[in-house]
């Protein structure tokens, strides 16, 4: 005997995404308390015993963030990421009564004033200094890319590794999702009595 039975009906997701530079990288660099590249364990024994609300930027090691911000609150040291959603910056872009900024540095400022702070977020009251500076590569990549957009780097006429160098900095903005329903094909299915 021989049964024909449709196929269960499937849909195609497609998510068109751009690419945007941090837009405040150069404030971000010249910040005192911008760390660079540090994971969590540096940046908890450069905060081991600083008082409460002792904070430093850090980049992120999750490839899907570009910073985090490592703080000491309730006499431990925390870590939060910074999340990106419609080109704002928060802790939650889920939640929409978390507070969100437009740039990383206004983000912080906000979480300075301790009565802003909910007991489950960053209060981030002292900045903690970097005791060194970044190479001049970094300065000028921040400042470069302050002037152009992500896709105006390929344009520039410059070496394949160094618009590399410069993207680095950047995040993904979703800007179309199209759900596409594919032909139903009937499945033969034979079976044997």
């Amino acid at each position: 005997e021989v049964a024909q039975k449709l196929t269960p009906r499937r849909i195609h997701t497609q998510i068109d995404y751009i690419h945007c530079l941090v837009p405040d990288m150069v404030t971000i660099v010249n910040q005192p308390y911008y760390w660079g590249v540090m994971d969590r364990y540096e940046a908890e024994d450069v905060l081991e015993g600083k008082p409460e609300g002792t904070f430093l930027l850090r980049d992120s090691a999750q490839e899907d963030f570009l910073f985090s911000v490592s703080f000491r609150r309730y006499g431990r040291t925390l870590h939060a990421r910074i999340e990106q959603w419609n080109h704002l910056f928060s802790f939650d872009v889920h939640d929409p009564a978390v507070y969100a900024a437009p740039t990383v540095c206004q983000l912080l400022e906000h979480y300075k004033n301790p009565d802003c702070c909910m007991f489950f977020e960053p209060m981030l009251t002292t900045p903690l200094p970097r005791p060194f500076t970044f190479p001049l590569q970094a300065l000028c990549r921040s400042v470069i890319c302050k002037f152009t957009s992500y896709d105006g780097i390929n344009s520039l006429r410059l070496p394949g590794s160094l618009k590399d160098y410069l993207k680095v900095y950047h995040y993904k903005q979703r800007v179309r999702v199209r759900r596409f329903e594919m032909d139903k094909q009937p499945a033969i299915k034979i079976t044997t009595v």
